[in-house]
């Protein structure tokens, strides 16, 4: 493997200038795999996958590994920029199977798994020599879909701003739809996986369906300084975050820019209560944390859910959740005074676990004996999370701890402040298990201390 260093000095001709080339030139429309299969293109992709599988040297962009070192090495994932950053890293990829294949038509395809959740059989064909087979654990990701970034409450795209749509996507489906197929793409390697292409441009255009459906839905605009800076994929120049504003401004367009239209999926209740001793309310610096486990966690292959009561500084704080926003235009923009954070600490995958199959869907403040609701959802657990921590560099609320573990923090903040006061005399924390079709027994995932914590200032 090549390390960041190295693939700095390297240098990738993409980047602005490759950018603005695109933009100027006529639109290409990406389309789904089925439709791309039968197209003139339709081998264009297996044969340029073909050339840079059979390239051993991983400092060489022409190599299938250069492309997966530069995700394991400069990827944002549980941080912003997770959806801008992907645009501008598959685009530069497109632009290199489009030379290498000598293709000038080809576009990217995408595998639109809520249309078809069996991943399409030009990748699941073992025959020797089929450059996009790959062994993975699972090839149906049906139980890995959700809906609920479709929900125009999620009006604005950033994470850390009120009502953020990206935190939502890329917990459901982008993360589950990685821990579930399992092989490479539970891991920052996942690009070895060729259907991890077309996962991503799925994702894109997910983005692009959301710009498109309106109803408050938007980007920051253009001039805002959220696009100031550039992105990292290994080489120079750098792509500035501006141009990955939209998908027309570099390029291309996708033929089906409709949000999925939400489906009811397998009905699961609330899970049961496991007794875990909590210690009590205290300061830690400062932090208030609500309640923390004096021991660790398994995850195996049962749900579970944990209470944790709120004393009388916990209350105060959630009543700031519920205090009504000043009226006016910005109102919608205002953030609660408090934040709420689940936060896992030594979180360790098993070696069971690492072959994926599996995640967890963390809930807060499910009805007891309800329906799984999605707008209480706030986060995924998997061997994938896991292995986004372990590359964060510092960057963001996930940390690394060595040894494999890591830190994850789940944001409750959005979900609670939706809540009754009524609701909110306690936060009960729920771990659902869902299994692909093929998923490992016993534990799969470790936690060496659980805390609900909350901070005076919700963060910028």
């Amino acid at each position: 493997m090549i390390d960041r260093r190295v693939m700095l000095a390297t240098g990738l001709a993409a980047g602005l200038a490759a950018a603005g080339e695109a933009a100027a030139q006529t639109l290409r429309r990406r389309v789904s795999w089925q439709v791309f299969r039968n197209s003139t293109s339709g081998p264009s992709y297996a044969r340029a996958v073909g050339i840079m599988r059979s390239n051993p040297n991983a400092s060489d962009p022409n190599s299938w590994f250069y492309w997966a070192n530069i995700h394991q090495n400069f990827c944002p994932h549980g941080v912003p920029y997770f959806l801008a950053w992907h645009r501008g890293y598959i685009l530069q990829f497109e632009q290199k199977i489009r030379e290498l294949s000598r293709d000038p038509n080809f576009s990217l395809p995408y595998w639109n798994y809520f249309a078809d959740p069996n991943m399409p059989s030009d990748f699941t064909n073992p025959a020797p020599g089929n450059p996009l087979y790959v062994k993975r654990t699972n090839t149906n990701v049906v139980n890995a879909l959700g809906y609920d970034f479709t929900d125009p409450v999620w009006k604005q795209l950033p994470r850390n701003w009120p009502t953020p749509m990206e935190p939502r996507v890329e917990s459901v489906p982008h993360n589950q739809v990685h821990n579930i197929i399992g092989g490479f793409m539970p891991t920052l390697q996942s690009p070895q996986d060729p259907i991890f292409w077309l996962h991503h441009a799925n994702i894109d255009r997910l983005w692009c369906a959301w710009v498109k459906a309106g109803a408050g839905r938007a980007n920051p605009p253009p001039t805002d300084a959220y696009w100031n800076g550039t992105f990292v994929y290994g080489g120079q120049p750098q792509m500035n975050k501006r141009v990955t504003y939209s998908a027309e401004g570099l390029g291309y367009t996708y033929d089906d820019e409709r949000l999925p239209t939400p489906r009811r999926l397998g009905v699961t209740v609330a899970p049961p209560i496991r007794a875990v001793p909590l210690a009590r309310e205290r300061l830690i610096g400062q932090v208030l944390s609500l309640g923390e486990t004096q021991g660790g966690l398994t995850l195996d292959q049962s749900s579970f859910s944990l209470r944790v009561p709120l004393g009388d500084d916990g209350q105060n704080r959630t009543r700031l959740l519920t205090v009504p926003p000043p009226r006016g235009p910005s109102a919608a923009g205002v953030r609660p005074p408090v934040s709420i954070n689940v936060v896992l600490e030594d979180v360790a995958v098993t070696e069971a676990g690492k072959q994926g199959g599996y995640f967890y869907q963390v809930y807060v403040n499910l009805p007891a004996g309800g329906a799984l609701n999605p707008s209480r959802l706030i986060g995924t657990v998997g061997a994938f999370e896991i292995a986004g921590a372990q590359h964060s560099g510092g960057e963001g609320p996930h940390a690394a701890h060595g040894d494999g573990k890591v830190r994850l923090v789940l944001p409750a903040t959005e979900v609670l402040r939706r809540l009754s006061p009524g609701q909110l005399r306690e936060v009960k924390v729920s771990f659902v298990r869902v299994d692909g079709p093929e998923a490992p027994t016993g534990p799969a995932i470790t936690i060496g201390a659980f805390r609900v914590e909350s901070t005076v200032e919700a963060p910028r």
